[in-house]
């Protein structure tokens, strides 16, 4: 079982309750904390935090601290998306996305 937990700053209220729930189930079955590593990935910027969730920051996809929420779907933060539409679903709609920034940018 993987666990993805996003949250820029992992300290999002919502985000972490969810996590913390997924986490107290993870660890009835697993039992040892120590499995908590290398079940979890963090899409964060808080290095420290999610080393305090007991997340292996070697599991963790970072991304600019920039970055909004509006825009992170383009940023590690995507990681889910990928894995739920798959890579080459993902690349169209990084293209599309191009296609109108473009758009945008060109347009009077």
């Amino acid at each position: 079982t993987l666990f993805l937990v996003a949250s820029k700053t992992f300290t999002t209220q919502e985000t972490m309750t969810n996590a913390h729930t997924a986490r107290d189930w993870f660890l009835k079955a697993a039992g040892d904390e120590a499995h908590v590593a290398k079940h979890f990935a963090a899409l964060s910027t808080n290095g420290k935090a999610v080393a305090e969730f007991g997340i292996d920051t070697e599991n963790m996809f970072e991304f600019w601290d920039w970055v909004g929420g509006r825009y992170s779907l383009w940023s590690a933060i995507g990681l889910s998306i990928i894995l739920s539409i798959g890579y080459d679903n993902f690349v169209e709609l990084l293209a599309g996305a191009y296609e109108m920034d473009q758009h945008f940018v060109n347009t009077p």
